[in-house]
């Protein structure tokens, strides 16, 4: 298992999800990257297993992933993964990291539309949009460019409150630098949290930078779409126990990465058990009948 090459591993795999998927359109895809933990060796000197995967929020699993050596590399493996993927219609979301130029440009490209989120490694880029922002609001803001949505959630003792509001841009406004591919609008989302329990509340606002035209809802939709991805990963350490595995040697973390997925694929799609993929997983480690099941299952699906 450790002597098979990463490029066939990560290419086969790509070929698999590619057969379960006809089309990928009118989809949010979210990026992200996630490290093995303790898939590093000291006398070696070797960097934890760091991934890029591609979750599509409407198939609900990975359509592609690339190996990196580590999290700053993350911005050079996103456009190797971009390119292995059909994302014509559909929308791209990125945290921080993948706020970049080239990758907006290759979205827009490919035929897809973007939501970045803005921190500060574009200081001056979220200066001057938070400027036009106010100068808007100053002026007026009318139903032509700008359009608000907000949700209301409440559970575990807590109640949020969402408000995205959308500014469509001037790009002429924005200097040259600041003038991407694509850039049409830019989304504030505002949290607003009230902890009956703890009696506390708290408010968080988040920027975005997207070319979508005007829709708040499909806006705000889009950027909660994106905690999906962070979710896959937690249950890749939670039930497949990931970080505490210490399979380090040639290409083992990342060949038992990709059959996590492929296992956390087919106890996805399954609907032949109701229960947890927990308990999935126990019961395929049990039943020979159900884990055959499972894997013809893998083949048969389209």
């Amino acid at each position: 298992m450790c002597r098979l090459k990463a490029e066939e591993v990560e290419k086969a795999f790509q070929s698999w999800i590619s057969s379960l998927i006809e089309i990928t359109g009118c989809d949010v895809i979210a990026i992200d990257g996630k490290t093995a933990r303790r898939s590093f060796t000291t006398k070696g000197r070797k960097n934890a297993l760091h991934t890029v995967s591609a979750w599509s929020c409407q198939h609900q699993l990975v359509l592609g992933q690339s190996a990196v050596d580590s999290k700053t590399n993350e911005i050079t493996a996103i456009p190797e993964l971009l390119a292995m993927l059909d994302i014509e219609s559909s929308i791209v979301t990125l945290d921080a990291i993948g706020c970049q130029e080239a990758i907006a440009k290759q979205v827009i490209k490919q035929k897809g539309d973007y939501i970045l989120a803005l921190k500060g490694n574009h200081s001056g880029m979220q200066n001057e949009l938070e400027a036009w922002w106010h100068k808007c609001e100053r002026e007026g803001l009318s139903d032509n460019n700008s359009d608000s949505h907000t949700e209301i959630n409440s559970g575990h003792g807590r109640i949020e409150t969402r408000t995205c509001r959308q500014l469509l841009i001037d790009k002429t406004w924005l200097g040259k630098a600041y003038q991407w591919t694509g850039l049409k609008s830019l989304i504030q989302v505002t949290a607003e949290v009230h902890d009956k329990s703890a009696g506390t509340d708290t408010t968080e606002t988040r920027w975005y930078i997207s070319s979508l035209e005007l829709g708040a809802e499909q806006a705000l939709n889009a950027v909660r779409s994106h905690w999906q991805v962070e979710s896959m990963h937690w249950m890749l350490d939670m039930t497949f126990r990931e970080d505490e595995c210490r399979i380090r040697k040639k290409q083992g973390p990342l060949v038992f990465n990709v059959m996590r997925k492929i296992a956390m694929t087919l106890f996805k799609q399954d609907t032949t058990k109701s229960a947890s993929m927990a308990r999935k997983k126990k019961m395929a480690g049990l039943d020979d009948e159900y884990r055959s099941t499972l894997l013809k299952s893998g083949i048969k699906m389209r």
